[in-house]
């Protein structure tokens, strides 16, 4: 399913989909660059809707929508948010709250409870935002790009 709205004659993609057809516009594989300039390699899951990296251990591997929980936080926001930490953090404690990235995903995506453990994907979703175009990966934290602000004005 592709989320987009239709508005005077524009088509806003959704995150999602920006960064699934940029994937597979590039063969299904790409490479994105964490902010310490670690590469990681990401592949579509074709038929899955889904992308898979080898830094993230998961199964099922993540789907795209992933990406358009992260986009509605930073709106939310005014367009930035801090990365969080679910390390060494439970979900609602210290640096993994609901309105860090870490802590939306753990709750809005994977639909954990608070004082439940989470997954910290962070550095790689991240990476795949600033590849896309979508934000800037900055130290601490996720800024939309003035390009994806303008985009969602439809």
């Amino acid at each position: 399913m592709v989320k987009e709205s239709q508005t005077k004659g524009r088509t806003c993609l959704a995150a999602s989909e920006i960064i699934h057809q940029k994937l597979v516009n590039q063969g299904g594989k790409a490479i994105v660059y964490s902010i310490q300039g670690n590469a990681y390699e990401i592949r579509d899951e074709a038929g899955k809707n889904a992308f898979s990296c080898d830094q993230l251990p998961i199964k099922p591997p993540y789907g795209y929508r992933v990406f358009d929980i992260i986009v509605e936080l930073l709106e939310r926001q005014g367009g930035r948010a801090r990365k969080g930490m679910g390390r060494n953090f439970r979900l609602g404690e210290g640096n993994c709250t609901i309105d860090t990235v870490v802590g939306a995903i753990g709750y809005y995506y994977a639909g954990k409870q608070p004082g439940d453990s989470v997954f910290d994907p962070v550095f790689v979703m991240a990476a795949i935002l600033d590849w896309a175009g979508i934000a800037h990966n900055r130290r601490g934290y996720l800024e939309l790009t003035a390009n994806y602000r303008a985009s969602r004005q439809c």
